[in-house]
């Protein structure tokens, strides 16, 4: 083929996968919840008032096994989180999972929380990417922002969990709260069509790769 032919075809499929990697975003909100009420902590998740983005689904805010809810207004509450290392059961935990066809990629996130005066002192947060192996940002018990925009938060195509656990309580009574939360990013649909283009561009590709050996 000549080196215009080449030249075009190389251009047209730079064109597509850029078209299949645009964002298609449905607002910065991904997944909120300012956690208002009476005790929300007697629902193992709690739902409740959340507000989920359009082609997402959550699963509220959960908590492990490892840990105990804890009667508070305003704020999911719980104790036990008395031990000297991290306890791999004792965290809070929430789950998105993207509709089919759709992708997400995260912002950040950002949460609110409390801790009382015999409540746990140190945190982490992960995520089930690397089955809670790796610390991500520097939690702690009043409440920060998470940053989640590094490249393996992005194109999440499946179920993903987060963890923020906490742990080195003076007392198994020392509650930890998130009284409100907020995951930032943006969805992105994945266009079947143009992807089925993409990849048949990509056999003519090899094609012409083949006939010049």
């Amino acid at each position: 083929c000549s080196k215009t032919m080449k030249t075009n075809f190389r251009t047209t499929l730079l064109a597509l996968a850029t078209l299949v990697t645009a964002n298609t975003s449905f607002g910065a909100v991904i997944f909120t919840n300012p956690i208002t009420g009476a005790n929300p902590n007697t629902s193992n998740p709690y739902t409740a008032g959340q507000t989920v983005a359009t082609n997402v689904t959550a699963s509220g805010i959960g908590r492990g096994s490892g840990i105990t809810g804890d009667n508070a207004n305003d704020r999911y509450n719980a104790t036990s989180w008395n031990t000297t290392n991290i306890d791999l059961n004792a965290y809070f935990t929430f789950t998105l999972t993207p509709s089919v066809g759709y992708a997400i990629d995260f912002d950040d996130f950002v949460y609110a929380g409390q801790a009382s005066g015999t409540g746990p002192t140190t945190f982490a947060f992960r995520s089930s990417l690397d089955s809670f192996v790796a610390n991500i940002g520097t939690p702690n018990a009043t409440g920060t922002t998470i940053d989640l925009s590094g490249t393996a938060f992005q194109g999440i195509t499946s179920s993903i969990e987060f963890r923020l656990y906490g742990w080195g309580a003076s007392g198994s009574t020392g509650t930890f709260s998130v009284n409100s939360f907020t995951f930032n990013g943006d969805l992105v649909a994945i266009p079947e069509p143009t992807r089925a283009l993409l990849l048949g561009l990509g056999s003519i590709g090899l094609i012409f790769r083949r006939r010049r050996q």
